[in-house]
């Protein structure tokens, strides 16, 4: 399985060059959890060619965490364009934190800043529950709800989740923290199944539930 996956991007302090990054944490769960999947990292190119996605034959395409939406508007073009040819392609994406966030956007979703300013609640290096609301995933997981770790500064709430999209974990205070789309294989996971959690084998799952449909083509 050949797994595309985005970068941060980040500045490095002696020289002030701007360099992709792809934390090792990421390296780490694919290699202890998905031993024969190919990570393959994707620079986050200024001149967007389809020809390079293709020669990639890609099976999935990964949507990573880091930067927040508009602080490197390289980054945000290079994941537009890429969820655009996956779409076209019919290659399965999976969007984590940021990857979520973008996801949504460019289904005509919106994002609320500083989520705990909007909500007076912390999403930042905190774990906290999530209510599984969406039967299909209930039956998925065997679970109502689930203990997850949460990073992100802001966040999408119910009545900012895209009409393309639908939520199947949400938060205190009506924030949206997964969805599948209606129709394709899409899935957006707020947390981390990359960093400590205490659902690892939920975070294994909901990846399954991509996987398994590449491995049935």
């Amino acid at each position: 399985m050949r797994i595309g996956i985005t970068q941060r991007i980040i500045k490095e302090p002696k020289h002030g060059e701007h360099r992709d990054e792809l934390s090792h944490d990421w390296i780490d769960y694919f290699t202890n959890n998905f031993p024969k999947a190919l990570l393959i990292p994707i620079p986050n190119f200024t001149i967007l060619d389809d020809d390079w996605f293709e020669n990639l034959n890609l099976d999935l395409l990964i949507l990573s965490n880091g930067n927040d939406l508009g602080e490197f508007s390289r980054r945000d073009k290079l994941e537009r364009h890429a969820i655009e040819f996956a779409v076209n392609n019919s290659i399965p994406i999976i969007g984590f934190c940021r990857g979520f966030q973008i996801i949504n956007e460019y289904y005509g979703g919106r994002l609320t800043s500083n989520i705990e300013a909007s909500i007076e609640q912390k999403h930042v290096s905190i774990e906290h529950e999530v209510q599984i609301v969406n039967e299909k995933y209930i039956q998925m997981l065997e679970k109502k709800s689930i203990k997850v770790n949460s990073y992100h500064n802001h966040g999408v709430l119910v009545d900012g989740l895209s009409s393309s999209l639908q939520a199947f974990a949400i938060s205190e205070g009506s924030v949206v923290e997964g969805f599948f789309h209606e129709e394709l294989p899409i899935i957006g996971i707020q947390w981390h199944p990359e960093r400590p959690n205490n659902c690892q084998l939920e975070n294994k799952i909901l990846i399954e539930s991509i996987t398994d449909q590449i491995n049935e083509k």
